[in-house]
């Protein structure tokens, strides 16, 4: 009888193509899903733990406006749009028209890792990618944690993997809630708890295909808070679809494609002197969204990889304002479509066995179409303000070229240089809006991002379990979007119409530039049981050139610290996590102070079974006061101490 060959056994991961060994000349640092769900259990907040890294606005998820959570590092802000690009299993997670990132859907997720890297100009990741990047990686196990909170919050996730053959299939599903806090300090009868209900659900399947695998996707989350007063409601929703293929070996190959679709409501309220009545401003009833995409990598035995990606997004708002005896009198509609299609080649060669060369190019081009803002008059539909917008399009080539050379097996030392860009998203360009007494107009003229930067480090690992490394950059963002501060109300301007006393009129505008420069530092040391952890950014970002010439761009500290502690027992687990972050102006004309802030977080996890837990976790847990923003007269607070108490189910051997 002939023997038969074995049965080839084919191993799904979910997981991507593997880092390739280029990426070392650029740093980065890399986040486990322990770490990600820690303390808040909220994706930003882990993100945090990396100095440099911020929101827009120090505000939690649970109380800021989604639209102004875009991520950015180095100090390379100025409004709320991402200069940070961040993906979920090489899928873009910015909101199609808005850019900014809507975290408590990516927080309900059983997460594998988060790489984190600042610094832009990665030709892989492509446009966007101008501050950073975070790729986030999913994983599919069976977890769960169920926790109750202070201010009657609930906080629940939950995830089962089944195994079929050689694929499997994972669920999850996430639902959190809160009364909420007050927003400010001396509150007047307007004033209410800033209420929260958010979920996200969805699968992913992971199937066999010859030498390679399948990933398929789908999710779907919905977000709603309360901003302080009473009927100052907000809705964000969405859904995701996205499959992956991957094939390793010889050649690779990794092959994205996905579709997102969301929409966004928002009521604005003004609020007299006294805090006691409010009167509406502006409804946007819905801003319906969509973003496409296809991306394909290939990597070749001679250490080249080749891609392309296309990108595709379009949305528009609709809204009522102009408000009589809280009747709304005007309509607005405002948005447009963008396009952004590129293709990059990265080479890589040792030129010695303690040395190593990389160097990438890419090109892209653009195209911004169907721009509209039209306002119209409700009583009768006559047009009162059109403004088109004629397709405008252009190439955007970048590049970087990165070393790195081991003199000793313990000392690695870098340095890199790129450059990047970003394109305005579809809010910058076409829709103006207001906050408070503030408002801002848009601008359809507005001109790419792009950034120039250098980087030098250094990584030293003495002992097992011991490192530190340390990363000095030189950064220059040309043409940086910023809302802009024109003139002071009373008055009638154009794009917004009036603005009251005490108010201001901004427009979004290109600034001549940015110039950041600073010093990164992380460091961790791992001693037995115990895992010490340490984050520091010091930098300076200056505006170049124009009315804010030398002034510092608006949410920008100068420096931030995160130092955190962790000891793993047989059966009890304890981590504490410190942050601060230095003042920061909240305004462009740099008149508005936020003070320091210093928070720290805590947690224990005892041990019921080998995989039962109970958790006791704390945010600001010595309840520091820290401002975020400003209403009227008054700073809005962060957070305020917040206890959890839960049970948790840790994946089959997990921690």
């Amino acid at each position: 009888m002939m023997d038969l060959p074995p049965a080839e056994t084919i191993i799904v991961t979910g997981q991507p193509l593997p880092r390739v060994q280029a990426d070392a000349a650029y740093g980065g640092v890399m986040l486990d899903g322990d770490a990600l769900a820690a303390a808040s259990g909220r994706i930003e907040d882990a993100l945090r733990s990396v100095a440099g890294v911020q929101l827009f606005r120090r505000s939690s998820s649970r109380t800021a406006n989604p639209t102004a959570e875009g991520a950015t590092a180095r100090g390379l802000g100025g409004n709320a749009a991402s200069r940070v690009l961040v993906t979920l299993d090489g899928v873009p997670q910015a909101d199609p028209f808005f850019g900014s990132v809507n975290w408590p859907a990516l927080s309900a997720r059983p997460l594998q890792s988060a790489l984190v890297v600042r610094g832009g100009g990665s030709a892989a990741a492509g446009p966007g990618a101008l501050a950073g990047a975070v790729a986030l990686e999913s994983r599919d196990e069976t977890e769960a944690l169920l926790r109750g909170g202070s201010r009657a919050a609930v906080d629940s996730r939950f995830s089962v993997r089944m195994d079929a053959g050689s694929g499997r299939l994972g669920l999850f599903a996430g639902y959190g809630r809160g009364d909420g806090h007050l927003l400010v300090a001396s509150p007047g009868i307007a004033d209410v708890p800033a209420r929260y209900t958010q979920w996200a659900a969805g699968g992913r399947a992971v199937l066999p295909a010859g030498s390679g695998e399948w990933q398929f996707a789908m999710a779907g989350f919905e977000d709603r808070r309360l901003r302080g007063l009473e009927g100052a409601h907000i809705a964000a929703r969405g859904g995701d679809v996205s499959m992956r293929f991957v094939q390793r070996g010889r050649w690779e190959v990794e092959a994205v494609g996905w579709a997102q679709l969301r929409d966004f409501a928002s009521r604005t309220l003004a609020l007299d002197a006294a805090r006691a009545a409010t009167s509406i401003v502006l409804d946007q009833r819905k801003t319906p969204a969509t973003g496409l995409g296809v991306r394909l990598e290939v990597r070749a035995p001679e250490a080249v990889r080749l891609g392309a990606e296309l990108r595709h997004g379009q949305g528009r708002t609709q809204e009522l304002f102009r408000f009589q005896a809280g009747v709304p009198t005007r309509m607005r509609e405002a948005g447009g479509t963008s396009l952004t299609a590129g293709g990059f080649v990265e080479l890589e060669t040792a030129v010695s066995p303690s040395a190593l060369l990389t160097a990438a190019v890419r090109m892209d081009h653009w195209r911004l179409g169907d721009g509209l803002l039209r306002e119209t008059a409700i009583p009768d539909g006559a047009v009162t303000l059109e403004q088109g917008s004629s397709a405008r399009t252009g190439w955007e080539p970048t590049g970087r070229v990165g070393a790195e050379w081991r003199p000793a097996p313990a000392l690695a030392l870098r340095l890199a240089g790129y450059s990047g860009w970003r394109l305005p998203t579809l809010n910058e360009l076409y829709r103006p809006f207001r906050i408070g007494a503030d408002a801002t107009a848009a601008n359809s003229a507005l001109r790419p991002e792009r950034l120039y930067g250098l980087d030098l480090g250094a990584s030293w690992q003495p002992l097992t379990g011991v490192g530190i490394g340390f990363t000095g950059f030189l950064n220059r963002l040309d043409n940086p979007i910023a809302n802009v501060t024109l003139a002071s109300g009373p008055g009638v301007f154009p794009g917004v119409g009036f603005v009251p006393a005490g108010g201001f009129y901004r427009q979004r505008q290109n600034l001549e530039a940015i110039e950041s420069h600073g010093l990164e530092a992380d460091a961790h040391v791992q001693l037995a049981q115990v895992r010490l952890t340490a984050s520091l950014a010091l930098q300076r970002a200056t505006v170049r050139g124009g009315i804010l010439a030398g002034l510092d761009p608006a949410q920008t500290p100068r420096i931030a610290v995160t130092a955190g502690a962790q000891w793993n027992g047989a059966l009890m687990e304890a981590r504490l996590l410190l942050r601060h972050a230095g003042a920061q102006w909240e305004d462009d004309r740099n008149t508005r102070l936020l003070a320091e802030a210093t928070t720290i977080d805590a947690g224990l996890l005892a041990r019921l079974t080998r995989r039962w837990a109970v958790t006791l976790d704390a945010e600001n847990l010595l309840d520091a006061p820290f401002a975020t923003g400003f209403s009227g007269a008054q700073t809005e607070r962060g957070q305020p101490r917040t206890i959890w108490l839960g049970v948790r189910l840790s994946p089959a051997g997990g921690s």
